[in-house]
């Protein structure tokens, strides 16, 4: 039996010395670069694994699928509002609320401006509805107070002595 046998079982096997692949162009697992711009996109409210992909290749030239960019948000731990809600204690989504809403002491700011101030802060995502409910109950005169227009309008209804009625929007003048 000194045939082929005695001479495969001396030499490793290894097909792929080098480790190159069919997927040439992706970057290897660890690449610090990668995982800098998934934070960036997850910081500026990106969530999108299409899209992700897509500004990947467009603003970088580096080429991950969208299945490769699901697979490294969930192994670094990134994902949308909704499952951050779900997961996070109670008393650090109130804290970040809380944190927040004490920076606004006009208390002018609304779920959204306050959902996008926790966001660039400290790259976490709460859902609107939570941060709304969570300002209703700590503040509700305040949240009540707040002018949710930008211009106010007044509205003028003219009758035409008949049963329709006619709505029009006055603006201030400045």
């Amino acid at each position: 039996m000194s045939g082929p046998s005695a001479t495969t079982s001396t030499k490793p096997h290894n097909r792929n010395p080098t480790g190159r692949n069919q997927y040439k162009d992706c970057p290897p697992k660890n690449d610090n670069q990668v995982t800098e711009l998934l934070y960036d996109y997850q910081r500026r409210e990106i969530f999108d694994k299409k899209k992700i992909s897509q500004l990947l290749y467009d603003e970088h030239g580096i080429k991950l699928s969208e299945s490769s960019v699901a697979r490294r948000r969930r192994a670094l731990g990134l994902y949308a509002s909704g499952v951050t809600t779900r997961q996070l204690p109670e008393t650090v989504k109130r804290q970040l609320v809380l944190t927040q809403m004490s920076k606004d002491p006009e208390r002018k700011l609304g779920p959204r401006m306050i959902k996008q101030l926790i966001a660039r802060d400290t790259g976490i995502h709460l859902t609107r509805d939570y941060i709304r409910g969570e300002m209703m109950r700590q503040d509700p005169e305040g949240f009540a107070s707040r002018d949710t227009s930008v211009r106010k309008t007044n509205m003028l209804e003219i009758s035409d002595g008949e049963s329709m009625i006619h709505t029009m929007t006055v603006l201030p003048t400045c």
